[in-house]
């Protein structure tokens, strides 16, 4: 007996630490190492990339990825060179925070992005790194297919993939077959750089001549629409020191830095809407309700930012908007008074939309009239829909039912003069709370119409610079898909400091829809004797899904529709029609079930097989008007919503038998240019005064929806040169027809090209906190590392110490004066004190050891003390069972009974504590 607790040791130790020796005990997202890809990642970077920083994407907020959590990154143990990351917390200062959101915004858009190498190499960045092993089921993960395409859609190309081939993220149980092969497939880690051998290949420092430096207006996001012509300048920002600069040959103007609100905890869709000047969060906003809104700023004062300027009303306020915790800019509530049905206000609330609110402040008394006209957004299953509704102004309120099918409907208003009006949410269909809000599309009221204008920053109004460049640019968004766009227009206000001629240019992208269907045949006028072809709607699931792709013989290309499934065909000449085939595209799409044939010469309602053969009685026309009034039930598996979603129709081809082959209509060639002559290009409006605008570009542009170039036109000619007063001024693009406004920029002056510092450069010690590099003789230049700015760095030139200074609003630098160069020592002051404390601790270490080792022992003086007595038993078991109730609850009274059954009955011991675990758990 007395060996048997020997015994159960030997059998029950291996079974509690075999777990731990396996590693089957570790946590959900534990690893048993880094991967080797990661490790020849940095191999790679070390070799290629020794000097520049290199840029990981996209970012993610705790680093977890398909083969574990390392919440570090695994290239802050691999690296053997610089590289960086957008953070999820901002370690480093207010302006490099700026600018590496700047790029992850950008990375979102999945279009092009014109600067971006030039942007990242005056960060000192040379290679992009695309990590493909994120975990792609994470809030706030970026597709890394997004990524890439922006990646390549702005001068990048790809020189190194390592790893595995992976899937672009978890393919769900039940996904159709035709879905799973959408599923993008990666290496896992993929590196990029710039295609243009002209981008500068930074170093671990560089110089830049002070005599060609750009004093800019907002924020480091500023420089990003600019940078390919800032190439090979410095920047200061207006609100930044920059001593000894003088009269800069270069002002420029940005809207980037706006004043709206952050929320730092999301990687994305964590900005709002650009507020007013006395705008505050909305009061039921899950963060600060009711607050200014929340920045990182390089430095402070609204002079230096983009604030929102109301035309049309004197304030527009909600309860909440978008989501109780993403910001969604898209649903501002200013879009529901902008006479615009394709932009809305939605409620962001955390449970029911009921009592959630919409306001609007007039500018005077605005006379209401009895009813007003609402379009709310439909109910889906995702988005709750109002059904009654209460209007409110001085004059009293009233109640209203409303149908929830998106259909615009009228409803009773308190007819009189009133200064604002009010618009609840008091009934309401079901939905799912937390997600989608329910909202309006339009609010018709007779003579409002509201536009959020964004005011730029007013710091530079009085620059005597020689050259002045005004910089207006809102996020493109050409598959629809991303949050980071959700201007509606471009509306723009801002203050020229001289007057003079201002050269106006200007890009714009396709939109898709029925007018850039007809676009693509008008730039290839040999085509519409042919079959043409065009839809209400078109699906916003990425580029190149136009309704031309339905006429062109590709099954690679297809048509995906929106909410109004009809197509459009028609041809030269009357022919017989008694066939149409429909094949289906497949992927996220489904296919067609029944269709609604139309045309002046007859109709017929036909159902579709699967091999998309529809067949129908004889119609003799040159027009078919196609309506999908069914299509076959596919639904994939929405996790967000836990719901199952109806995919939208898709088709591949509308082939007419009937019709000889001579009538299909082949792809123009993705590189053949065209143009639209002046009046035939977006609208623009400066000082209320509407420009024609004439467009060049490739075809691959307009399907691809890249930028085009748009030339201002006066008198029906090209003239990009605009008179301008000194003073403020506006300018306005709208979203209606086929190209919509993205960046504008006005140009008074011809800035000479950059020139090089003429100094050479060279690195001799490049330690953590001491670093010498040598400067050769020249014009006065400015030396950058390329790092944060801080004050702890000092600089000396032989001795003499170096004036600091803040470039691009983040960036370490200081001027070096004309003349001979020489030695440059740089040191970090803080790591001084910070090396002598740990000397000092170091010594006192080694002090306190001798003490303890060498002190001579001291007899004890006092005589041995009685040991108190212990505390008796039922006082302990009282003691330990009122901890165990508050711990464990009533059940914690077993616990003395069970002990007490033990302690006389030995033999129960085992069985006792075995029970006891068990019941535990």
């Amino acid at each position: 007996r007395r060996f048997a607790p020997l015994a159960a040791a030997v059998l029950v130790l291996p079974g509690l630490v075999f777990p731990y020796l396996n590693g089957s005990i570790l946590n959900p997202g534990s690893f048993q190492e880094i991967p080797a890809y990661w490790h020849a990642t940095a191999d790679w970077l070390k070799k290629y990339s020794p000097d520049s920083r290199a840029l990981v994407v996209p970012a993610t907020a705790h680093g977890i990825h398909t083969w574990g959590s390392t919440i570090d990154q695994p290239l802050d143990v691999t690296a053997k060179s610089r590289w960086a990351q957008r953070d999820y917390v901002p370690f480093g200062t207010p302006g490099n925070r700026r600018a590496m959101d700047a790029v992850e915004q950008a990375l979102l858009t999945g279009s092009q992005v014109p600067g971006l190498a030039d942007y990242l190499s005056r960060a000192g960045i040379f290679y992009v790194v695309v990590r493909n092993d994120l975990d792609p089921d994470q809030i706030g993960q970026v597709p890394t297919a997004t990524v890439k395409r922006t990646l390549e859609q702005s001068g990048y190309e790809r020189v190194k993939g390592l790893g595995p081939v992976m899937t672009g993220g978890v393919i769900p149980q039940d996904a159709p077959l035709a879905v799973e092969g959408l599923y993008p497939r990666h290496r896992a880690v993929e590196i990029y750089r710039p295609a243009d051998e002209d981008v500068p290949r930074p170093g671990q420092a560089g110089l830049a001549p002070v005599a060609d430096t750009a004093v800019v207006s907002g924020g480091p996001e500023a420089l990003l629409p600019v940078a390919g012509a800032l190439r090979g300048r410095p920047a200061v920002l207006t609100g930044d020191r920059h001593p000894g600069l003088g009269t800069a040959p270069l002002q420029v103007t940005g809207d980037g830095m706006r004043y709206a609100d952050t929320r730092f905890g999301l990687l994305n869709a964590n900005t709002s809407y650009t507020y007013t000047r006395d705008e505050r969060n909305a009061p039921d906003a899950d963060q600060d309700p009711g607050e200014r809104p929340r920045q990182i700023l390089p430095f402070e004062g609204l002079e230096h930012q983009t604030v929102a300027e109301l035309r049309g009303a004197r304030s527009v306020t909600a309860s909440s908007y978008g989501n109780w915790l993403f910001h969604l800019p898209q649903y501002d509530p200013v879009h529901a008074f902008d006479g615009d049905p394709d932009t809305a206000w939605a409620e962001g609330s955390v449970a029911s939309p009921e009592g959630q609110w919409l306001r609007i402040g007039f500018e005077g008394s605005y006379p209401m009239p009895d009813s007003i006209g609402l379009l709310p957004l439909p109910q889906d299953g995702v988005r709750a829909a109002p059904t009654r509704v209460r209007v409110e102004t001085e004059k009293g309120s009233a109640t209203s039912f409303l149908k929830a099918n998106g259909e615009k409907q009228r409803v009773k208003a308190p007819e009189g003069g009133t200064s604002w009006m009010k618009l609840t949410i008091v009934g309401s269909t079901a939905g799912r709370p937390g997600l989608t809000g329910a909202g309006f599309a339009e609010v018709d009221l007779p003579d409002v119409q509201v536009t959020r204008m964004l005011r730029l920053p007013r710091d530079a109004e009085r620059s005597t610079s020689p050259v002045q460049v005004v910089s207006l640019h809102r996020a493109a968004d050409p598959t629809g898909m991303s949050l980071a766009a959700g201007e509606s227009g471009l509306h723009r206000a801002f203050t020229t400091g001289t007057a003079g001629t201002y050269e106006v240019s200007a890009k714009a992208v396709a939109i898709p829809g029925e007018a850039l269907d007809r676009l693509l045949y008008e730039v290839a006028p040999e085509q519409r004797r042919r079959v043409l072809a065009t839809a209400d709607s078109t699906a916003r699931l990425g580029a190149g899904l136009s309704a031309r792709n339905l006429t062109d013989g590709d099954l690679t290309t297809a048509w995906i529709a929106g909410d109004r499934p009809t197509i459009h065909l028609s041809w030269t000449g009357r022919q017989e029609i008694r066939e149409l085939v429909l094949p289906p595209a497949g992927g996220l799409s489904a296919r067609a079930a029944e269709v609604h044939i139309s045309s002046p010469d007859g109709a017929a309602i036909a159902s579709v097989d699967e091999t998309g053969m529809v067949r129908f009685p004889p119609i003799t026309t040159d027009r078919l008007d196609i309506t999908i009034t069914r299509a076959a039930p596919l639904t994939l598996h929405n996790p967000v919503v836990d719901d199952d979603l109806q995919l939208p129709v898709g088709l591949t081809e509308a082939y007419l038998p009937d019709l000889d082959d001579e009538f299909r209509t082949e792809q123009p060639s993705g590189n053949r240019a065209f143009s639209l002559e002046c009046g035939e290009g977006p609208v623009v409006a400066v000082d209320d005064r509407l420009y024609e605008t004439a467009v060049r570009g490739t075809v691959r542009d307009l399907t691809e929806r890249r930028q085009v170039d748009v030339t201002l036109c006066q008198d029906g000619e090209a003239a990009p040169g605009l008179e301008l007063s000194a003073g403020r001024h506006r300018l306005e693009g709208g979203d209606a027809g086929p190209l919509v406004l993205t960046d504008v920029t006005l140009t008074r002056g011809t800035a000479e090209q950059a020139a090089t510092s003429g100094r050479d450069l060279e690195i001799r010690d490049w330690l953590g906190d001491r670093r010498t590099v040598t400067v050769g003789s020249g014009a006065a230049s400015y030396l950058t590392t390329y790092e944060n700015y801080n004050k702890g760095w000092t600089a000396t030139l032989d001795g003499e110490e170096l004036t600091p200074v803040r470039l691009d609003g983040w960036q370490q630098g200081w001027r070096v004066p004309a003349g001979a160069g020489g030695t440059v020592t740089l040191s970090y002051g803080p790591a001084t004190t910070y090396d002598a404390a740990l000397i000092g601790s170091g010594a006192g270490i080694v002090l306190l050891i001798g003490l303890v080792l060498w002190r001579r022992r001291a007899e004890n003086p006092d005589a041995p003390q009685p040991v108190p007595p212990q505390p008796g038993l039922w006082l302990g078991a009282v003691a330990l069972t009122l901890v165990g109730v508050v711990v464990a609850g009533w059940w914690a009274l077993l616990v003395p009974a069970l002990a007490l059954l033990a302690a006389r009955r030995h033999t129960l011991l085992v069985p006792v504590a075995f029970a006891s675990l068990a019941a535990a758990g």
